[in-house]
């Protein structure tokens, strides 16, 4: 995208014409705030997961039932959530709370974990992307 706001930069640049000119302007002041606004999105927002009564609502905005998740692993500070059938933790279901945040947010997944009949289990897990 960047490749061709520089290509239309450079040819409307050097065109006689002022009207296809500043309107070139304007759409490349577009992308380019476009561009920012992705990168700004991509750096700054906080990716969060979602437990609901019977379902995890993931980072990528997935939806995994309760009767999907195997059990729950917590290592320190790191917390995953693992799927039935797969050897490894998904990474949109490895999340970590604030510092701040800690105690309210192991009690509330233990609380989801015993309304759901699931089993959290301390020891170091993998994770794949």
């Amino acid at each position: 995208m960047l490749i061709i706001e520089a290509i239309l930069f450079r040819d409307g640049i050097y065109d006689r014409n002022g009207i296809l000119k500043y309107s070139l302007i304007v759409i490349l002041t577009f992308i380019l705030g476009y561009i920012v606004f992705l990168l700004w999105r991509l750096f700054f927002t906080k990716p969060s997961i979602t437990l609901e009564s019977d379902h995890v609502i993931s980072m990528k905005h997935q939806r995994y039932d309760a009767s999907q998740i195997e059990c729950i692993y917590m290592n320190y500070r790191r917390i995953g959530i693992k799927l039935y059938g797969k050897r490894l933790v998904p990474m949109d279901l490895c999340f970590y709370f604030q510092r701040g945040q800690e105690s309210a947010g192991v009690e509330a997944v233990h609380e989801w974990a015993a309304r759901n009949n699931k089993e959290i289990i301390h020891k170091l897990f993998q994770t794949v992307g």
